[in-house]
């Protein structure tokens, strides 16, 4: 596919950075686009982890405040799973592994991934990376966690994977990342019992 980028720039940089771009691009048919502008917004891949505690048919997700959930409903508490974005230099399993120490206090054990995705490829070149985690100590207590020099107040709990499966369909989970999950990991689970069923 043919791009052709006439000019670049940069129109907003902090927390996230935003760039534009003046180009041309080849069409279906083989020719080329008018001049269009589009635009590129960045802050950094994400490490999502679904952290599911197959002895209890259990999964661990957390509440916390989102600003932007806020602004839009006059509400703020979002539940969603585990996720942090990437660090310079940090590889994807290590932010999977460190979100879930500040997020959860617990040790991730094992991680596979599920899926890499663009949460909103029409402006943005940032992926999710999805994984399946389980933990070193499933057992071990919960409470209130985060960084606190960033004023994280992170609540994690155990949900039962059918409850929370009940709570996406309800609508009570409204976050993309965590609906992607639970409904990859009710997949998994279901070929997993038809291969094991006897023929």
């Amino acid at each position: 596919m043919r791009v052709h980028i006439k000019q670049t720039g940069l129109e907003y940089d902090g927390f996230i950075r935003i760039e534009s771009a003046d180009l041309a691009f080849e069409k279906f048919s083989g020719e080329m686009s008018g001049a269009v502008r589009r635009f590129r917004y960045h802050r950094g891949d994400v490490a999502a982890v679904m952290i599911y505690d197959a002895g209890r048919d259990r999964v661990l997700l957390i509440r916390q405040f989102r600003y932007a959930v806020h602004a839009r409903t006059g509400e703020g508490w979002v539940t969603e799973c585990v996720a942090g974005i990437q660090e310079k230099g940090e590889s994807i399993e290590a932010v999977a592994r460190r979100e879930v120490r500040e997020e959860t206090g617990l040790k991730l054990a094992e991680l596979e991934l599920l899926a890499e995705y663009y949460f909103s490829p029409g402006g943005c070149s940032d992926k999710v990376h999805l994984f399946l985690g389980t933990l070193v100590d499933p057992e071990q207590s919960l409470g209130v966690y985060g960084v606190p020099q960033e004023d994280e107040d992170i609540q994690a709990c155990w949900v039962s994977l059918s409850q929370a499966l009940e709570m996406a369909r309800s609508g009570q989970i409204q976050d993309a990342k965590t609906l992607i999950g639970l409904h990859m990991l009710e997949n998994r689970l279901l070929r997993r019992a038809v291969q094991d069923s006897p023929a």
